[in-house]
């Protein structure tokens, strides 16, 4: 299992930084500077807005499916139907009740057209990650990861061939219209994928096991629904709250967009985690084997891009936007450390998932969500979007510890399987060295910060944290 996570860790982390690193730091960046000033903020706000609301796309049948199946995936057959009909069913109210919360928000009629197309959106991306749990909980991991990047690669088509030959053609509406073109796409191929694992892919209702599925799931969907409320809810209240939302909206977008392409690795890494965590575990075997080498790779990794960006946010800001100033590297400075915490928050959620604490793990987000809000009304009027930034961070930290005391306590996990001292020197020497480098060497910022990353995966292998041997031998099992 530590082979087959490594291995697959590594090709889904690869594909995703390199294609959609591409799409979110070229293309949709390119897309943002050339839209007008507040536009994209708006957009992303929007955005932002709909995912408060996708948990009723869902349900959490997302999260029960994919562990359902990798603990019994004779199951695929028998529920499919079920799940797909009930997947249409609610994708219908989520449009509904985001529209009518649109409404409430007192959008106008241009924007409602937009908050429409976004809502689509969201809702054909809540079906691609269904479906993509059905490859994973069947154990085709390596399938997952390449279908993963379907939907960004097709992205870089459509809008980078705007860009490049008719940018005076692009419109946020376009934007928006040609992701519904690429998500809609991906859903395809992957019910193609999955078409000689099933017996029939047309949706089914009945009404007793569509209860029953959605019972089930609700714990799961309450999880999503408090992780999305502190994760999001910063640029909804951002653009509605401030007398210049659309524009600090903009700035706070363009900060989260390097969160969001960091993040990729961290958010496809629990995908990969949660069936594995939950095979494991049904079959009885040791969880702590596989913890203790997703930990130091998850948090290493975070920290080697975290820290020198949070160091270099201003000239990388400046860098790759025409329209940043001191604003959007404070904001990038203060918002980048959270991945660290992310990333924690992705292994040990995972595992707490898998292992069904959700009842404790609500509660723990219900404070963290609560936090959030209450963070955000204190700082916003005072420190704008640079305040929500610095809020998430403290939520994210927060949280994540809580979730490893609470893994550790419930699953009785031996603390010989993690270095948690290793871990909080590296942290502590990294900054402090980070730091110290990022003033005295004379290099332009981009080489700064791989030579800067480059030297935390050297103190990382320096302090044990990291084991060539380990690694090694890992990839030479058959």
């Amino acid at each position: 299992m530590l082979r087959y996570f490594l291995r697959n860790a590594i090709l889904v982390v690869a594909l995703n930084f390199t294609v959609k690193g591409i799409y979110l730091l070229v293309v949709e960046r390119s897309v943002q500077n050339l839209l007008p000033e507040g536009e994209y903020g708006l957009y992303f706000s929007l955005f932002n807005l709909s995912l408060l609301f996708q948990l009723l796309a869902d349900l959490g049948l997302q999260q029960y499916n994919n562990r359902q199946l990798s603990q019994h995936r004779q199951l695929l057959t028998k529920y499919f139907p079920y799940f797909l009909g009930l997947k249409l069913l609610l994708f219908g109210s989520f449009l509904l009740a985001l529209l009518l919360g649109g409404s409430l928000l007192r959008y106008d009629q241009g924007t409602m057209g937009l908050l429409a197309i976004v809502g689509l959106n969201l809702g054909l991306n809540s079906l691609l990650l269904f479906l993509r749990t059905n490859l994973s909980g069947l154990g085709f991991y390596r399938l997952d990861s390449w279908v993963s990047v379907v939907d960004k690669l097709l992205m870089l088509l459509f809008i980078g061939g705007l860009i490049l030959f008719a940018p005076d053609y692009l419109t946020v509406r376009r934007f928006a219209l040609a992701q519904t073109l690429a998500w809609l796409l991906a859903c395809l191929l992957l019910l193609r994928l999955l078409w000689p694992r099933l017996p029939q892919l047309r949706p089914r209702w009945r009404f007793s096991i569509s209860w029953s599925l959605l019972r089930q799931a609700a714990p799961y969907a309450l999880v999503v629904l408090l992780m999305t409320a502190y994760t999001r809810i910063d640029a909804v209240m951002i653009e509605r709250l401030l007398p210049d939302g659309q524009l600090q909206a903009d700035h706070y977008a363009a900060a989260y967009r390097l969160l969001d392409a960091a993040n990729m690795g961290g958010f496809l890494l629990a995908g990969l985690l949660l069936p594995m965590f939950a095979r494991l575990l049904g079959q009885g075997e040791a969880v702590g084997p596989l913890l203790g080498l997703a930990v130091p790779l998850a948090l290493v990794a975070a920290a080697c891009i975290s820290i020198p960006l949070m160091l270099l946010a201003k000239p990388t800001a400046q860098a790759l936007y025409h329209f940043a100033d001191a604003r959007t590297g404070l904001i990038l400075a203060w918002l980048i450390p959270s991945f660290i915490a992310v990333c924690g928050n992705y292994v040990y959620g995972s595992l707490c998932t898998a292992a069904g604490e959700l009842k404790r793990m609500n509660q723990i987000f219900a404070v963290g969500a609560l936090l959030n809000l209450v963070g955000n009304l204190l700082v916003l009027s005072n420190y704008g979007a640079v305040g929500c930034a610095a809020i998430t961070t403290l939520t994210q930290s927060s949280i994540t510890i809580a979730l490893v005391v609470l893994a550790h306590r419930r699953l009785d996990l031996s603390g010989h399987q993690l270095s948690w001292w290793r871990l909080s020197v590296f942290l502590v020497l990294y900054t402090a060295s980070a730091w110290a480098l990022e003033q005295w060497l004379p290099l332009t910022w981009w080489l700064k910060l791989i030579v800067l990353g480059g030297w935390g995966l050297i103190l990382a292998f320096g302090l044990r944290l990291l084991s060539l041997r380990q690694l090694s031998a890992l990839f030479s099992k058959e």
